[in-house]
């Protein structure tokens, strides 16, 4: 299945777009902050991001589709590698749609920022995702491990709320492995 996932986000829980093997993706230092020394405003502010991603792991594990979509903005849209563009509804549709096939998420999961640069109330945020979970063998149900590896593009806005995402961008697709096995569908 072709899935949806972001940066932070979205692309977890649906699944990164698995259109061929890449090579594993490597730490990169992506962006125009990476190659200067953070201010202690870009500090707090991955900080305080790298928090609300973290805080989206939990609700996604928890399937707790009501929390998950307080962390996007109303205009939010994911943007696939294959130039689909899909808006906040429609994300949060896929969402529900994959934990109909997933069995379940593992804890090796992570998002981790690689860069953020500010521009006011705005982050723009690279990030990789290491989305690990198990699927069902269409014939006899078995638990299969996939992993896929994708990196994004997210613009984050500061809100009352705190920081939340406005748009998340597929830009890298990594490895992607079935029970360890380099896998192309």
């Amino acid at each position: 299945m072709r899935g949806i996932i972001s940066g932070f986000g979205l692309a977890v829980l649906l699944g990164a777009a698995t259109a061929g093997v890449a090579p594993p993706l490597e730490h990169s230092s992506v962006g125009s902050a990476a190659a200067r020394e953070r201010t202690a405003q870009e500090r707090v502010a991955q900080r305080d991001i790298q928090q609300a991603i973290n805080e989206w792991l939990e609700f996604s594990e928890a399937r707790d589709m009501e929390a998950i979509s307080r962390t996007m903005t109303p205009d939010f849209e994911l943007h696939l590698l294959d130039g689909t563009v899909l808006n906040r509804r429609q994300a949060l549709e896929g969402m529900r749609q994959e934990w109909s096939s997933v069995l379940r998420v593992s804890d090796q999961t992570a998002i981790t920022i690689e860069s953020l640069a500010l521009s006011g109330p705005r982050a723009t945020v690279y990030t990789l995702q290491r989305y690990v979970r198990y699927l069902p063998d269409r014939k006899d149900g078995s638990p299969h491990e996939v992993i896929t590896n994708v990196r994004h593009r997210e613009t984050w806005v500061f809100t009352a709320r705190g920081w939340i995402m406005q748009r998340v961008e597929e830009v890298e697709q990594g490895a992607t492995t079935l029970d360890g096995e380099p896998y192309q569908p």
